[in-house]
């Protein structure tokens, strides 16, 4: 549990940590604004292209096997990204880890399972999934650390090369104490499926899925907030060193504060609002998010470089409490109407189809923020146009939100009983 809890981390970690490092790698390397987005886009796009395979090799091949491959592969990745002496070598160290944590990463959910006592596995998915919030909240925050501590004089190498004694030990521990496991048969039946899947692979994609609204439509949303968020963070974090001249840490302290609030917000949406409120609490998510944005650019425009962290404070609530309310429920979205025996495969795809979206958002960046940058304009009127962008995006998640059932996945009769009585629950108080 500790080396597969471990090695999530680091994935995780890694992704978003990248982004507070590489004004600092941009300077000392010299890389230009049109190859910047890609040392974090590559990583999301390789993630996103391998995740199914990745998923899809661990069955046939082992779990163990697979997961060790890639947990292997993303340590040597580090170490030639953390290594690296042009942009060019970094970007493909960065697909390599991009490709090994597709290898790596999907097999964890199944080797917990194997491995937690059936009256455990309650208290180990749970450890997991609070791991993941660690994951994702904490990165900017790490990297700022090791920047800002200079460790061995190795500057922003050492966000990569930290990966190497952690990805070592995992390595050692895993071969000790991770046993191998494939998918389990139940059947004769599902044995000559496996058989059948070793000889022809299968589909990696089943197109029947998307003839099911609720996964159409959840699929597009996903695309979209992958792309915001691959615009926002990236322009974001450029615009509070390179444009405000905010040190690594004090950036990644607000980068902070905006997982906090979507993790926050990304809880109440899942366990209280979105079963009661349905595809209304998307559409709340989408117009706090809008309301944010629209602040953020006047206060952009208004203040300029003078802007100061508490200034911000309020639009960064907006922003990660809209992002938490509206993404949180989009697994339950896309899983609402698939049949069981697709779920895996229909939850792999709609994982694929944001971080495509994220590598799509990252690779819009240099016509979005940094191009303009290049052409002479203040950072803050570059900043204000990426803005406008993502109000684009999601006034177009908005609107498309309202092709879904009010509760995907109810039946029409009990979708119209429960609106019955939350509308009129919502008169009554």
């Amino acid at each position: 549990m500790a080396v597969v809890m471990a090695a999530s981390l680091m994935d995780l970690v890694d992704l978003t940590m990248v982004n507070v490092a590489l004004p600092s790698i941009r300077t000392d390397i010299g890389v230009r604004y049109g190859l910047l987005p890609w040392i974090t886009g590559g990583y999301a796009l390789a993630f996103a292209v391998v995740l199914v395979p990745g998923t899809r090799l661990g069955g046939v091949h082992g779990r163990r096997r697979v997961f060790l491959v890639g947990l292997g592969a993303f340590t040597i990745a580090s170490a030639l990204g953390g290594l690296a002496p042009s942009p060019e070598t970094l970007v493909a160290a960065r697909v390599a880890q991009g490709t090994a944590a597709a290898l790596m990463v999907p097999q964890v959910p199944f080797i917990i399972d194997a491995v937690s006592p059936a009256d455990g596995r309650g208290r180990a998915v749970a450890l997991f999934g609070a791991v993941i919030g660690l994951g994702s909240v904490a990165g900017p925050l790490v990297g700022a650390a090791l920047l800002h501590s200079d460790l061995f004089g190795l500057g922003w190498r050492s966000v990569f090369l930290v990966n190497v004694p952690i990805g070592m030990a995992g390595l050692v521990l895993g071969r000790r104490c991770i046993t191998e496991g494939r998918d389990r048969p139940t059947t004769g039946h599902v044995r000559h499926e496996r058989a059948g899947s070793r000889r022809r692979g299968g589909p990696l994609v089943v197109t029947s899925l998307f003839t099911i609204r609720t996964y159409a439509v959840g699929v597009g949303v996903e695309l979209l907030y992958g792309a915001l968020g691959g615009i926002y963070f990236l322009a974001w974090c450029f615009h509070m060193q390179a444009g405000l001249g905010w040190t690594p840490l004090r950036a990644a302290w607000c980068m902070l504060l905006f997982g906090v609030a979507v993790a926050i917000f990304a809880g109440l949406s899942r366990d209280v609002l979105f079963p009661r409120y349905g595809r209304t609490v998307l559409q709340a998510g989408a117009l706090t998010q809008l309301t944010g944005v629209l602040v953020y650019s006047w206060q952009t425009q208004h203040y300029g470089t003078d802007i100061q962290p508490w200034q911000i404070l309020p639009t960064l609530v907006l922003l990660g409490g809209g992002m938490g309310l509206a993404v949180a429920p989009l697994s339950t979205v896309l899983l609402a109407e698939v049949p069981p025996k697709q779920l895996r495969l229909a939850a792999g795809l709609g994982n694929t189809t944001y971080q495509l979206g994220a590598a799509l958002g990252m690779g819009m960046v240099p016509v979005a923020f940094l191009g303009l940058l290049d052409a002479g304009r203040p950072a803050p009127v570059a900043f204000s146009h990426t803005l406008r962008w993502l109000a684009c995006l999601l006034v177009t998640a908005f609107l498309l939100t309202f092709a879904l059932p009010r509760f995907p996945g109810r039946s029409p009769s009990k979708q119209s009983r429960t609106g019955a009585v939350a509308d009129g629950t919502s008169t009554a108080v």
